[in-house]
């Protein structure tokens, strides 16, 4: 019984020694990420505007029914997702047969892993900037090279699909090396006898990664979507470099370049931040579908 009791206080001293040392953790939550929700869910209630002269006051749904009546919301949102579709369709797949390739480490793997990480370690500042000069429509490097066959190259930011298609490569080119890398660790992490086993069944190398290493990777595949889905959301830098604040227009114009917009250029504060409470609500269920997808809950 005293041995009992001993190992009963020590428990206990153990865990409050674990929530001490997970406290700075929380209160960083708290302060970085709670509190700025509820300001944000405060403001969105009232009519806060920057630089006008009349009294703000409580004005309830007001901000959140203008959200879901204006034209510009639903365009965003269809913006938002047409970026998340092309972004999936373009980057999952070459980034899986990047890391396929490299996983058989051929003759200068080590090499080729290197530079096709590169895109991945810079600043998507830099890279917005390095892309704008190669998608200008009358200097850029990649209207010379379509003159070069005779083809004439579209205006890259000023038209409506070119534009998009331009964000997609830029951030497909900057993208594709980290779904590569988490596609060779799921790789790396796999037995190899199931993959042996087809290949002694007669099985070619195509039907084994289809019906064999495909099936299995498949969890890892649904957390590199879930990643990119919130990355794409929240994309607002390499936008506001490549065509301002979403143009041509409102091409490009973002569910977040729409809170930015509203908030920083028309200095709507309380609708800026009804626009941010619909994103966290919008973020919230794939945030549940990853942790699903990463089996921590069940």
């Amino acid at each position: 019984m005293p041995n009992r009791g001993r190992s009963k206080s020590i428990e206990t001293a153990n865990a409050r020694l674990a929530e001490l040392l997970v406290l700075p953790t929380w209160t960083m939550l708290i302060v970085v990420f709670a509190l700025p929700v509820i300001g944000a869910l405060y403001l969105s209630f009232r009519n806060e505007t920057l630089g006008a002269f009349v009294a703000a006051k409580f004005i309830g749904f007001d901000n959140y029914v203008q959200a879901f009546t204006d034209p510009r919301f639903w365009e965003s949102i269809w913006v938002t997702l047409i970026l998340i579709v092309l972004a999936l369709v373009v980057q999952i797949p070459i980034g899986i047969g990047l890391a396929v390739l490299l996983h058989r480490n051929l003759a200068g793997t080590q090499i080729f892993r290197t530079i096709l990480i590169i895109p991945m370690l810079l600043t998507p500042v830099a890279v917005g900037l390095m892309w704008r000069f190669l998608f200008d429509a009358d200097l850029g490097v990649i209207n010379w090279a379509f003159d070069q066959i005779n083809v004439n190259g579209p205006n890259w930011l000023g038209w409506r699909w070119p534009a998009i298609m331009a964000v997609t490569i830029v951030d497909s080119w900057q993208s594709i090396p980290f779904v590569m890398l988490i596609t060779l660790a799921g790789l790396a992490g796999l037995p190899n006898g199931p993959r042996e086993a087809a290949s002694i069944d007669g099985a070619r190398a195509s039907q084994i990664f289809f019906y064999v290493t495909l099936p299995s990777l498949l969890p890892v595949v649904l957390v590199i979507a879930m990643i990119r889905i919130i990355d794409c959301l929240k994309m607002f830098d390499l936008i506001f470099i490549l065509t301002g604040k979403g143009g041509p227009g409102t091409a490009t114009q973002t569910l977040g370049m729409l809170t930015y917009n509203t908030g920083f250029i028309f200095f709507q504060i309380s609708r800026a931040a009804a626009l941010g409470v619909l994103m966290v609500l919008l973020v919230a269920p794939i945030y549940v579908m990853w942790r699903r997808a990463t089996g921590y809950a069940r």
